[in-house]
This record gives C-alpha cells, sequence and structure tokens, in this order.
C-alpha cells in the first residue's frame, strides 16, 4: 500500500509539471505558429489581390486561412479565431462637389465618418490636364481576431490596400505597407498609390480547420496625370495630390506614412522661392472626429471610431494611381 501511494504521488507530481510547466510552452508554442500562419495569410491574400488588378487576372484567387491552432490531445482545447468581413458603407454617402453642403474643405469626405473605413484621393489635375479629380470610396474591412491564451493575442486587418496587425491601442503597426511610393530624384516628385474597394457580404467565420477566402476581381483602371500642360507646349505645370484615409488604425498608418515621406527627402518647411511646402499633413472633417498627432510619430490611442488623416503633397510631377474593386466571400461557393 505504501509503494502503491508512493508511486501515485510521484505521477501526480510530474504530472502537476507537465500540466504547470510542459503544456503552457506547449501551447505558447501553437498560438505563436497560429499568429504567424494569420499573418502569411493576410500577406498572401494582399499579394493575390495586387496581382489580380496590376495584370488584369487571374480574376478569382483563393486564399486559405487558419482558424484555429493546434491543441494538446486530451489536455488543452485549440485556440479559435474569428475571421469577418465587413463591406464597410459610409452613412449617408460622401460629399460630392456642388451638392448642398459640400465646399472645397469636405469633398471626397464622409458626410458620417464613425466607424467608416474610407479612402479618398484627390488630383488638382487629372488626366489629360483635366480640372479637379477625386475618388473616394468605402474601402471594406477583412478582419481576423486571434484570442490567444498563452501568447499575446493578435488582431489583424487588410484595409486600403495594407495588412495591419495591432496588439490593442497604439500597440499595432503595419504588416504588410500599402503600394504608396513617393520618390523625389533631382526635385522630380512622382506619386504611386492604390485605390481599391473591397464589397461583398458581410460575414463572420469561427471554428476549426481552415477557410477559403476568395477575391473577385471585379474592375481595374490606371489613372495617370501630370499636370496641366500649358498653352499645348510639352512643359506641364506641377499638380497637387492629397492621401486622405479614414481607418479605425490611426497608429499603423500614421506611422507608415510619415516613414514614406520622410524617406523621401521632402520637406514641410515652405521653400524661399517657391512660398509653399513640398508637403504639409491635415485631419480635415467636421467637429467631434478623434484626431492623432501627425508633427511627430508617437500615436496617440484609437478610440475605435474613424480617425481621418490626411498627407497633402505639392509640386508633384507625375502621378499613378491603381484603381480596382474585388468581390470578397467567405467560405466554400466564392467564386
Amino acid at each position: 500500500m505504501i509503494g502503491t501511494l508512493l508511486a501515485l504521488l510521484v505521477f501526480f507530481a510530474l504530472f502537476g509539471i507537465f500540466l504547470t510547466q510542459y503544456v503552457p510552452l506547449w501551447m505558447t508554442e501553437n498560438e505563436a505558429q497560429f499568429s504567424a500562419q494569420a499573418s502569411t495569410s493576410f500577406a498572401q491574400f494582399k499579394a493575390y489581390v495586387d496581382s489580380q488588378y496590376l495584370i488584369g487576372g487571374p480574376s478569382v484567387f483563393g486564399t486559405p486561412f487558419q482558424l484555429s491552432s493546434y491543441g494538446v490531445p486530451l489536455i488543452a482545447q485549440p485556440t479559435q479565431g474569428s475571421l469577418i468581413f465587413v463591406p464597410i458603407s459610409c452613412p449617408n454617402g460622401f460629399y460630392v462637389r456642388g451638392e448642398t453642403g459640400a465646399n472645397s474643405s469636405n469633398w471626397g469626405q464622409p458626410v458620417n465618418s464613425a466607424y467608416c473605413v474610407f479612402e479618398n484621393i484627390t488630383l488638382s489635375y487629372g488626366p489629360a490636364g483635366s480640372p479637379l479629380f477625386s475618388q473616394h470610396v468605402a474601402t471594406g474591412l477583412l478582419e481576423m481576431q486571434l484570442p490567444n491564451r498563452y501568447y499575446s493575442g493578435q488582431m489583424y486587418y487588410y484595409e486600403d490596400d495594407g495588412v495591419v496587425q495591432s496588439q490593442g491601442g497604439p500597440a499595432e503597426i503595419m504588416a504588410v505597407p500599402p503600394p504608396l511610393n513617393i520618390t523625389n530624384v533631382d526635385g522630380n516628385t512622382s506619386v504611386t498609390s492604390s485605390y481599391l474597394q473591397m464589397f461583398g457580404n458581410a460575414t463572420t467565420i469561427v471554428g476549426q480547420g481552415s477557410q477559403q477566402v476568395f477575391s473577385h476581381l471585379r474592375y481595374s483602371q490606371t489613372i495617370t496625370s501630370g499636370g496641366k500642360y500649358v498653352n499645348g507646349v510639352s512643359q506641364p505645370n506641377t499638380l497637387n495630390v492629397t492621401f486622405e484615409i479614414g481607418t479605425p488604425n490611426p497608429c499603423a498608418w500614421q506611422r507608415t506614412l510619415w516613414s514614406v515621406v520622410n524617406s523621401t527627402g521632402l520637406s514641410n518647411v515652405a521653400h524661399p522661392s517657391l512660398g509653399q511646402t513640398s508637403y504639409n499633413w491635415s485631419i480635415p472633417g467636421t467637429a467631434g472626429h478623434p484626431s492623432i498627432p501627425v508633427a511627430n510619430p508617437v500615436c496617440a490611442s484609437p478610440t475605435g471610431q474613424t480617425t481621418i488623416i490626411a498627407i497633402n503633397l505639392h509640386y508633384v510631377d507625375w502621378t499613378t494611381i491603381f484603381y480596382a474593386g474585388v468581390q470578397v466571400t467567405l467560405g466554400v461557393g466564392g467564386t
């Protein structure tokens, strides 16, 4: 009897060590792998979408998303994630030039911006030197929530053709940046950007195993502008470009835009001869919109509502905008 009791004590001691030491390490590794798989899936989904509108096909791509981590057999259940697609529509639409309430300071902005993910790109001269050109749209949001129990919880967002990784509050980064490129060579400034709309049915999936997310290319167009030609001669005037987004993840976007602009060598100090800055920041909109500081890379904590961030680029010599729309569908039959 004493031998049996001693054997049971040894067994329970070893089993206790297994539960308190080895299982947490095992599950931490499983959830870390789960988070890495989610990051890879979002990067792959973005790469597929970008290739669709850049080369015009194939028209449908399917990207697998793992919905749960591995577990510990008979001991710990897998951690389940939530995959969510929200084709966000801005309430009451956007201010359009010529309509009641619209003015030069709010063109392209939503009438009601709360919880609205949108993008607005405005060119002072459009293609072939046309007058003011502006495109604005609610872009949609693909989101995955990973409520990890041992590894740090993660949230991933695909919005405005960029992938944001967040751990809540200001702890967020641009895991895969959008194709916004600003170059300044010998005083010539060029801007390249995308303008992506995602639409479809609002869907939420929670479960185990994997799920396919399909992107179906519906339209694509390339918009270019070199300013307005003077009297038909070959020398064009420069143009102004405004890149404006409304996002629930302002910290990641602010740091990304700050990095992109600072790497160009452009100045936000007025040029002595030109009398204007190369760029400046603004947070437009009506009273009550949350705001963040854009004069430095320190970000305020986001509120969950839409924060509008805009960068205004001046004296741009050439701009190229990739304008596209994809239908996003979760699950079998998404094609």
